[in-house]
Order: C-alpha cells, then sequence, then structure tokens
C-alpha cells in the first residue's frame, strides 16, 4: 500500500488536491469548482483498487460536490454512488453524468431558446425577477438575456437536455461577471473584460460541451447521486455495499461552501438572501466555517453528552483542549472568528460522516481514500487527518495510514495577519 499511494502521489504530483489537472478534461472542466480534487486520483485508485475490471465493483463518495468522482467512474464503466446536499451541484452533477446527447435535439433547442429570447426581450422587465446581488455583477443587457435564456429552459421537458443548458448557463454567468466570481468569493477589486455577448458566450459553451461529448467512451450510466447529507443514514444505498470509497471532505479552513455558489443559487432561485443560504444550504452541510452555527446555540454539557464525545473520549477531551488554545490567542490578538467552536462542530459532524461510510464501504477488504488538508486556526495547530484517522477506528475501520501530497499555508508566510505555520495536505487511507 505504501508503495502504491505514493507511486500515486509522485506521478500526478503536488496538484492531486487541487482542480488544475480537471479543468483540462471533458466533462470535468463543464464547472469550475475552486475547492475540488483531481479526476486523476480518482482514475489512478480504481486502476489499483480494481485491476480486472470485475463488474460488481462499487464506489461510494459521501461529497459529490462538481461530480468528479462520478463522472471518473462513469467514465471508466464503474458503478458509484454519492451523496451531495447542494441542490445547485445536484442539476451540475446530473448534467455531467448524462451526455447522450444528440446533435439534432441540441441544435432545435438552441434555435428554440434564441428564438424565445428574441421574441420576449422587448417586453421582459428584468426589474421585477432580478436578485440585487446580480444587478451589481452584469451589465444589463447581458443579465436581461441570461434571464430569459433561463426562462426559455422551463419549456424543455426532456431533463438531460434542460440540465445540459442549464450547466452552460451556469459557466455563462462566470464568463460574463463584471468581477471575478470563479474564486471562493466575488473579487470585487478586480474586473473582468466583457467583450462577447451574452448569446456567443452562452452558445459557444454548449458547442464546446457537446464537443466534449464526442470523444467520450459510449455512454453508460454507472453513476448515481443522491440530494443527501452524508452525516445521516442514505437508505438507498445498502450495508456492506461499495468496495471503495473516495472522497475529500470540506477542509476545516472557513471555506463557506454555502457562500461560494451564491450567484448561482441566487440566479437559479434556490437561495434569495442570506438567510436562505443559511435555512436551505449551510444547514445541510458539514460545519467547515463560522458562518454555519450561532455561538449563542453552542453548550458545552451537551457537546459533553453527545454520540461523538461519549464514543470519542480521549478525542473530545483533546479537542476541547485545542478549542481553549484557539479562544485564548484569538482573546490576544483581538480576532473576531470562533474558530474554537468550529473545531469543536467540524470533528464532530465529521464522526457521522465516518460512520456512514463505515456502513456502507464492505467489511471485509473495504477502503476509504480521503484528501484532506491539516489546519491552523489562529496559529494553533490542528492535525485534522491524524484525528479524523482516530476518529475511523472508533467508528469500526481496523487502522489508517496518512500520506503527504504537498506542504501548505507557503505562500501566506510573510503575511502579517496571517500565522507562520506550515501545513500539509495529505491522502488519508482507511482499512
Amino acid at each position: 500500500m505504501l508503495h502504491s499511494i505514493n507511486s500515486i502521489i509522485e506521478r500526478i504530483g503536488s496538484g492531486l488536491g487541487t482542480f488544475n489537472y480537471n479543468t483540462k478534461n471533458p466533462v470535468h472542466n463543464w464547472y469550475k469548482f475552486t475547492a475540488g480534487f483531481s479526476n486523476k486520483f480518482v482514475d489512478e485508485i480504481i486502476s489499483k483498487e480494481n485491476p480486472s475490471n470485475k463488474k460488481d465493483f462499487n464506489v461510494f463518495e459521501p461529497f459529490a460536490g462538481c461530480g468528479t468522482t462520478l463522472v471518473s467512474c462513469q467514465t471508466l464503466g464503474v458503478k458509484s454512488f454519492g451523496n451531495e446536499s447542494q441542490r445547485f451541484l445536484i442539476d451540475i452533477i446530473k448534467a455531467k453524468l448524462d451526455w447522450d446527447i444528440d446533435i439534432n435535439k441540441l441544435f432545435n433547442y438552441l434555435i428554440f431558446i434564441k428564438e424565445f429570447v428574441e421574441t420576449n426581450k422587448k417586453d421582459f422587465d428584468l426589474n421585477i425577477v432580478v436578485n440585487p446581488l446580480l444587478i451589481s455583477l452584469y451589465k444589463y443587457s447581458n443579465l436581461k438575456t441570461l434571464y430569459l435564456i433561463k426562462e426559455s429552459l422551463e419549456n424543455i421537458k426532456q431533463e438531460k437536455y434542460k440540465l445540459f443548458f442549464k450547466l452552460a448557463l451556469s459557466q455563462s454567468l462566470h464568463k460574463l461577471s463584471i468581477f471575478p466570481i470563479s474564486s471562493p468569493y466575488i473579487s470585487r477589486n478586480k474586473r473582468n473584460i466583457v467583450s462577447q455577448s451574452t448569446w456567443d458566450v452562452f452558445s459557444s459553451i454548449v458547442t464546446a460541451m457537446y464537443l466534449d461529448t464526442t470523444g467520450l467512451p459510449k455512454y453508460q450510466k454507472s453513476s448515481k447521486v443522491y440530494y443527501h447529507d452524508s452525516r445521516k443514514k442514505n437508505i438507498y444505498i445498502n450495508d456492506n455495499y461499495c468496495d471503495i470509497c473516495i472522497t475529500s471532505p470540506p477542509y476545516l479552513n472557513n471555506l463557506d461552501y454555502g457562500e461560494v455558489s451564491k450567484v448561482h443559487t441566487h440566479f437559479f432561485n434556490y437561495t434569495n438572501n442570506w438567510n436562505d443560504i443559511t435555512k436551505y444550504v449551510r444547514k445541510k452541510l458539514v460545519t467547515g466555517a463560522t458562518t454555519h452555527y450561532k455561538n449563542s446555540d453552542f453548550v458545552i454539557g451537551d457537546y459533553e453528552k453527545s454520540e461523538f464525545s461519549e464514543n470519542n473520549k480521549d478525542i473530545s477531551q483533546y479537542l476541547l483542549k485545542i478549542a481553549q488554545q484557539i479562544r485564548i490567542d484569538r482573546d490576544i490578538k483581538k480576532g473576531k472568528k470562533s474558530f474554537d467552536l468550529l473545531t469543536l462542530y467540524y470533528f464532530q459532524d465529521m464522526y457521522y460522516v465516518l460512520k456512514e461510510i463505515r456502513r456502507i464501504v464492505k467489511k471485509l477488504n473495504g477502503k476509504a481514500f480521503l484528501i484532506l488538508g491539516d489546519s491552523a486556526p489562529y496559529g494553533i495547530s490542528v492535525p485534522t487527518t491524524e484525528i479524523i484517522g482516530k476518529i475511523s477506528r472508533n467508528v469500526g475501520f481496523s487502522k489508517y495510514k496518512k500520506y503527504e501530497i504537498r506542504k501548505r499555508g507557503l505562500k501566506w508566510r510573510n503575511h502579517k495577519y496571517r500565522h507562520h505555520k506550515v501545513l500539509s495536505e495529505n491522502i488519508l487511507v482507511l482499512e
């Protein structure tokens, strides 16, 4: 195992835990996901774990995200099952998994969409439907066309074509924004030069996506995604069903996954404001940011009596000590973020995810491969990978092994408001 994992790291390189490789790969590049990981990693693990291409080989992905694991599995003809708790990303994944697109139908739908836009442009009142955030990000004429394209999709009855165009439209939102929104948050200190028309951008993305499908293997649906929170049991996936799990959980780094996609969720009417994001998105996600909870809701007595604390007594006490150190350093540095509570909530949530992974992965020779990053909130080291490895032992895995991919945090070492800790990104293998 040691040799094989290290050789994978050596072949793929330090970008294993990033989305960089995926931007050059068909279907994977249809949706840019900042917190994604390399599809090459999935390919390598499946090649290693299923060398004889068994037909009954199954893969579980508890954090489906933008579908990296599921798309890679389907491309290889491997069955996979994923949970994703963001409804917008469910549609993205479904579009990426249904690449059996007929050029004639696609072309006819494209003509219909264009005619719909032209016919309704004059009488369409953008001010009635537009979200205030979006007004600040787009030229009025571009935003009007984007909304009309979205309205036209309601007339398309075949779901796979509707989702295909919806995904292309989501990428048009990136291309046409006045400010960059490809990073986790909107970069208002920079500006994009938007020269193409909305229709040219949209139609060129649709064309590029279709051309991607022409080089793919013969279509065979082998991956499935569920709208589900992996902290809870998914009754549609049986116990002891999957051979392996491949995933990259949220890092303990205060990245708000509910906030990351807000331009898309506002545009497609999943959310309308900050409260909607909290109610409909954040509450269904593993706690990875301080925006996920209210400090006043935390009761230490309840935490110490929780299932997590009862089944992980030593770890729970260790985390409480770390949380205290974080709180002391935060007060010294006059910080405002409650990373102490974030740390406690994060590992408690990951305990429930690990329980679900353990339930689904086969007891005989089952394995889980997790890409994780360590953390240092307010400069206090939190060995995330090691802690999750120890928790895995308490939910039924027999052993774990950590392999370092790369060092993290180096670019912030000279930043006066950041800690100087060198962190690591790792592959954690559970058996």
